[in-house]
């Protein structure tokens, strides 16, 4: 079934996986190695979230969890959270380049740019 399964690690919440790019979009969460956390004050503020985009989650363990049924837009979010994601990993890939090249190669690109978005 597609939902999101947080689950409690101490003082924390964890989610694995695809779930990651869904709390990546929603909350801006860091992922790293395919796991992301949120501290234990912020879980309603998560299940609130989750409910309002109508997308199905557990609590695995504290017996918590919503069922959309035909509504869920897991699959969509998880979709549009790893586009973010990768756009968000493209960006600071460029920027860390742009930050290292040299004068001449920095107005070269960035004429290039303003000629494309003049276009």
């Amino acid at each position: 079934m597609n939902n999101v399964k947080i689950r409690k690690s101490g003082t924390f919440y964890s989610v694995f996986d695809d779930d990651c790019y869904i709390l990546y979009f929603l909350f801006g969460y860091k992922i790293s190695n395919n796991k992301s956390g949120f501290p234990k004050s912020a879980l309603n503020k998560v299940m609130n979230k989750l409910e309002e985009n109508k997308i199905n989650y557990e609590v695995v363990g504290d017996d918590l969890k919503n069922n959309f049924k035909n509504l869920n837009k897991y699959q969509k979010f998880v979709k549009v959270g790893k586009e973010k994601y990768n756009n968000d990993i493209n960006y600071q890939n460029i920027i860390s380049k742009l930050s290292n090249a040299s004068s001449s190669k920095l107005d070269k690109i960035l004429s290039t740019i303003e000629m494309i978005l003049d276009e």
